[in-house]
């Protein structure tokens, strides 16, 4: 089968479906590991596509999109404290509904949309740091049309 696509057929496409065909049509041959940022532990960390992020955040609630919205714009490494550019004070609340929101989409109970460093370092004290993968990265500043 063939199917021929012209640029204004991509252009009505929205920007998630867009990106899900270019990244089917033209696959990243890079490992995923060596993209994302150095220093984390990354097991069971997902790549999220455009198409997922947009289910994912069909399920948020607004303060929770906000959050995601500061890894679009700061990310994909982002210290916590610039959470509080979207009201989030309680970490622990925001990572867990991020977690279940996750597992949900990918239908993996041990996954995680993020990854994050030993908070309890002398050099972070008590507040440290979260990573997105490079791919959820890219995903998630198409949902927010930053790039």
């Amino acid at each position: 089968m063939q199917l021929v696509l012209t640029d204004a057929d991509l252009s009505k496409l929205k920007p998630a479906t867009r990106a899900d065909l270019l990244a089917k049509l033209f696959p990243v041959r890079e490992t995923a590991s060596s993209q994302n940022p150095k220093g984390y532990i990354w097991d069971d960390v997902v790549d999220m596509t455009p198409s997922q992020i947009e289910n994912f955040m069909a399920g948020c609630a607004d303060i929770t999109i906000a959050g995601l919205k500061v890894f679009a714009e700061h990310g994909p490494e982002i210290h916590a404290s610039l959470l509080a550019e979207a009201s989030i004070e309680n970490y622990a609340n925001f990572q867990g509904s991020i977690t279940k929101r996750t597992r949900t989409i990918t239908g993996d109970k041990n996954s995680f949309l993020f990854t994050w460093d030993d908070w309890n370092s002398e050099a972070n004290g008590g507040v440290g740091h979260y990573a997105v993968t490079d791919a959820t990265y890219r995903s998630l500043r198409i949902y927010f049309q930053l790039d």
